[in-house]
């Protein structure tokens, strides 16, 4: 079949757990012989907005679009009206038979639609609340975890982008006098949520990493049940034996992004707090992997929580190289102040026989059971995170056990069985009602 992958963004440029299962995924179904061309936005401000290059990368054939993500008015964070004329044209001349959407982020809802309209059939996987939340993080401008309801009061968190009232007006009605600043922003909330739910209803499935995801997009609105399907993400290396780890420096290792929503500030100040030495041994090194040039004010402020501790900032890493990196650590912590869905580098972590502390929250508290494979700690709570790295630096046969205690990861392959077979249930469900399907 002809497969259309769209993403936000792309390797090699951005190596997120979403880029890296897109890239992966349309690798495998291109060695099974479907025709795939993965579409993705990238800013680059040496070009034209809107300015479109065609390549490949790994055997998979690209479309990037230019998309320098600014806009003159919020409606342009959720409404991108070059991104749709290119998917309409790519759709109209190639006509996939199905597109799978890995994000939205500056497609917009309304591709959905399009995508569904030409005929094709559509999958969308949910790695985020996107279709929820501006920020997809389900976190309010403060920092705080949001109630997530049809009600929310979702204008808070878009009132810092720039706000043009003609944009509106057909929004408005027959609305006197002009509205204020405030009314606009509540109206264009709502515009975002209702054009997201509409959206996201052309999918046929949605594919959501873990049920706490899904379950809270149905209890939201956003999506039907009979739409979500529960799939983690496949893993394409070896399932390597637990590495035993009795004596020693204890290696703590983080490996992702370094911004304030993954927590990784809750991690350096726990490491903060251990003490440095324990009888006769060494105390415990801090290892932290992810590009370090994204957010420099930030990883300043981590540089100054560590100081004068063994904490090394390795920076940026190939993708390839992942085992290499995990080979560096005894465990990995994941401390997201934010609902993660089903992180990457929790299944990684498994893969390779390591055990993972992470934040009791969404997603990861799903993933890791307490106890077995890994353990869980309070949102934010340094003092807690601390006390449980000190354990696990004096206890180091529980850390074995945690280790041995590793759920099965599924492997790349058997996720892609999983979603060839979805792929061919969807395309049967448009030649069953084609006319019908269109106009769902």
């Amino acid at each position: 079949m002809k497969i259309f992958v769209v993403v936000h963004d792309y390797l090699p440029e951005h190596i997120g757990g979403t880029e890296l299962h897109a890239h992966q995924m349309a690798i495998e179904m291109g060695r099974r012989g479907h025709d795939v061309t993965a579409l993705f936005t990238e800013r680059d401000t040496s070009r034209a907005e809107g300015d479109v290059r065609v390549g490949e990368l790994d055997g998979v054939r690209t479309v990037e679009l230019v998309h320098q993500r600014e806009f003159e008015d919020l409606r342009g964070s959720f409404e991108h009206p070059r991104a749709e004329a290119l998917l309409g044209k790519l759709l109209a001349e190639e006509k996939p038979d199905l597109v799978h959407f890995q994000h939205l982020a500056f497609w917009g809802p309304n591709c959905v639609s399009m995508a569904r309209r030409s005929g094709a059939a559509v999958v969308y996987t949910a790695h985020d609340y996107g279709s929820l939340c501006a920020g997809g993080t389900l976190l309010t401008r403060a920092g705080d975890l949001c109630a997530a309801s049809r009600g929310g009061n979702c204008h808070d968190c878009i009132a810092h982008l720039p706000l043009v009232p003609e944009a509106w007006r057909g929004s408005l009605g027959s609305h006197r006098p002009a509205p204020d600043r405030d009314t606009l922003l509540a109206v264009a909330a709502q515009t975002r949520r209702f054009q997201y739910r509409q959206g996201v209803q052309y999918a046929q499935k949605v594919v959501c990493p873990s049920h706490f995801l899904g379950d809270l997009l149905v209890e939201n609105g956003v999506l039907r049940r009979d739409q979500v399907v529960v799939m983690k993400a496949g893993y394409p290396g070896p399932t390597l034996p637990p590495r035993p780890r009795r004596d020693g420096t204890l290696r703590i290792g983080y490996v992702g992004g370094l911004y304030p929503s993954k927590g990784v500030h809750v991690l350096c100040d726990a490491y903060a707090r251990i003490p440095e030495t324990r009888v006769g041994e060494k105390g415990p090194e801090l290892h932290l992997f992810g590009v370090l040039e994204w957010f420099p004010d930030y990883v300043r402020e981590l540089r100054g929580l560590v100081e004068g501790r063994k904490a090394t900032f390795h920076g940026r890493f190939d993708p390839a190289d992942v085992d290499a990196v995990f080979a560096e650590v005894d465990l990995i912590v994941v401390p997201s102040i934010w609902f993660e869905n089903q992180p990457i580098t929790i299944q990684e972590a498994f893969r390779l026989g390591l055990p993972v502390l992470a934040t009791d929250l969404g997603g990861m508290a799903e993933a890791v059971r307490h106890g077995v494979d890994g353990l869980l700690f309070e949102r934010g709570s340094a003092a807690q995170l601390a006390g449980r790295l000190t354990q696990l630096d004096g206890d180091r046969e529980l850390l074995q056990q945690l280790g041995a205690g590793r759920p099965k990861v599924p492997t790349l392959g058997e996720i892609a069985d999983e979603l060839e077979t979805l792929y061919q249930g969807c395309l049967a469900d448009l030649r069953r009602a084609p006319t019908d399907a269109a106009r769902s």
